[in-house]
Order: C-alpha cells, then structure tokens, then sequence
C-alpha cells in the first residue's frame, strides 16, 4: 500500500528537493530548459481525455528554441531528496508536441503535449454495425485499425456487445460511447488502447492496482462535496426489446428511485449493462473530495484507490478513487492536487 509522503521517524530531517527530467526524441533537455523554467504542469485523466503536458519558459532573451510540432517529449518527476517524500524519479511516459505559443511581457514560451496522438484514421467517420461480438473482439479490431496495442480488461472482454452501430461516427468517438456504455476507462495512451472498468481494483491487464492512504496532516488544502443527485436517484431502468415476444421489456437495478435510460435497446445483456453502468455513475458522482498534498507525489496516478485518513467521519469511512492528478512543478517546488470521487 502507498503511503502519500510519511515522513521517516527515525531518520533526521532533510529538507526535500524536487527533480525533473524531460527530453526530446530521446535527448535529454533537461540542462537546457531548467534555468528557464516558469512552471511544468501534467494533469493525468482517468477517462477517455488524453492526459496533457505544460511546459512554461523564460523567452526574456528571445533565444529559446522550441520543440517542433509533433515531436516527442518524455518526463518524469520526483524528489532527489527529503525526509517527507518518495525519492527518485517517476516516469510519467511520452508526450506529443501539439501546441506553442508566446506571448509577454515578460516574454515566455508554452509548450502544450498530450499522451495520445489521435489523429489520422482515428478521428476518420465510419460506418459499420457491430453485431455478436465480445468487447475484446471489437477492441481488438479498433486497435488494429489504427496501429494500437489492445489492453482490454479481463473483466470485460468476453462481455457481449448485442449490436453496436458506428453510425457515421470516428473510432475515436464510437470508443467513447462504447465506454459510457459499459462504465469503462477508454482511452488511448502510450501507444495503447485501454479499456477497463471504472473503479476497478486491477489494471486492464488485470494487474492489481495498490491502493494509497492519504492522512489529512499530508494535504495543504483539502475540500469535500456531496452532490445532490438528480431527484435522489439510487437506480436505473432500461428497456429491450424481446424479438421472440415482440414486446418491450425492462431491466431494473438499484434502489427504488430510478433513472430511466433513454432508447431501446436490442437484448436484455445490453440493456442491463446500461442500467448498472448509470448505476455505477450515480454512486461515484454522489460526493467529491479534492486535496492538495503539501509535497507532491507523482506516484498517485487516476485510477489509485484512496484510503483518507483524519478528515472527518463521512470522509473516512467511504473508499476513494482518483479522477484526475495535476502535478505542478516551478520554483516553490512539486505540488499535486487530486480530485477523487466515491469508488463504485
């Protein structure tokens, strides 16, 4: 279990020093841009956005050269050294180059990466129907179709899709919806097509995912929310239609106060998987919790189980899960802030 940033009690003090690495198409540019760094920024998604990469630097001399669009960028980002902190570097994976800019006074460049470059045949619209295949099976195609490594969850991939149509719609966004669909992670990263239950306990190579404890005396800020679910809903309905009786039929999960899902769909396993998906949301969406911990920890990545400790009782006692982690390096030093929601 990963403890958010435990001091060591019987080791004396050291002040922590925050470190980062960048390079290029593999070289290392570190050096180079440390004496001008304003600010670098990544915020890690658990969803289907691509994770993003800020780079801000000191232009004051009009001699900073950057990176062409398209290029590569790596980073990594950790603690050199500290009492309060896990030292060492992390790797935080490659970066494609998607936008620079420059403005001032004071002169400085932006440079803007994201995790997955989604371009080309991806965002091309389609139109085809999917129809008696397994979720692997169709992530399998997908990814083939645009030169991915499929990462289907195990707990998923023999899961039947019914009948699926990609009306008119890219793979990208026929991901997406096949994703809100079954309540999974869908996204593209490192050269991957991922797809995994949201909330679960292990990657989409089944690998479990460690959780982490995060004490309330680690955080520098700390704010908790509960949202007012639509009309106190706590379960969901959707209709099929039954081809063999030639009438509509519905599938109920949850409590008594029930959402209705819109559409019909075409068996009984889709319509259920819908109704459980929304089931799944509703419960995640019910209370937020957000925190900034007083030294950063790029280990605590979107999809971490979180165990919080000493915020209040209601805090406690629910299990968490991260949503997105913005790690912020500049000369304060590294900084992460989490958005977290109840685990489903």
């Amino acid at each position: 279990m990963i403890v958010a940033s435990l001091p060591d009690q019987t080791a004396a003090y050291v002040q922590p020093r925050a470190a980062w690495r960048v390079t290029l198409d593999g070289q290392d540019l570190t050096a180079t841009y440390a004496p001008r760094l304003l600010s670098l920024r990544l915020s890690e998604k658990l969803g289907e956005e691509a994770d993003e990469l800020e780079i801000s630097v000191d232009d004051s001399d009009g001699l900073f050269a950057p990176p062409p669009q398209g290029s590569i960028l790596t980073v990594a980002l950790g603690w050199d050294r500290g009492t309060l902190v896990p030292t060492g570097l992390v790797d935080k994976g490659s970066f494609t180059v998607d936008e620079v800019s420059w403005d001032g006074p004071p002169d400085k460049v932006m440079i803007t990466a994201r995790s997955a470059d989604l371009k080309g045949d991806f965002r091309k619209r389609k139109t085809r129907i999917w129809q008696g295949q397994t979720v692997g099976a169709v992530i399998g195609q997908l990814a083939a179709d645009n030169g991915l490594q499929p990462r289907c969850h195990p707990d998923l991939g023999e899961r039947g899709v019914g009948v699926a149509e990609q009306h008119n719609k890219s793979d990208m966004q026929f991901l997406r919806d096949l994703g809100r669909h079954h309540d999974a992670v869908a996204t593209v990263k490192a050269g991957c097509l991922l797809f995994a239950p949201l909330g679960s306990a292990t990657t989409a190579t089944g690998k479990a995912i460690p959780a982490a404890v995060i004490p309330r005396s680690r955080c520098a800020e700390a704010s908790w929310r509960r949202a007012s679910r639509e009309k106190d809903q706590d379960g969901a309905e959707a209709q099929w239609h039954d081809s063999d009786e030639g009438k509509r039929k519905t599938v109920r999960v949850g409590g008594t106060r029930k959402k209705r899902l819109k559409g019909i769909y075409a068996s009984e396993e889709d319509a259920a998987t819908a109704a459980q998906s929304e089931l799944g949301r509703q419960k995640r969406a019910s209370a937020t919790l957000e925190v900034t911990l007083a030294w950063g920890n790029p280990l605590l990545t979107p999809g971490t189980p979180i165990a919080a400790t000493g915020f209040r009782a209601h805090i406690d006692r629910e299990m968490w899960q991260i949503a997105s982690a913005d790690h912020t390096m500049d000369s304060s030093g590294l900084k992460t802030r989490l958005s977290m929601e109840v685990a489903g």
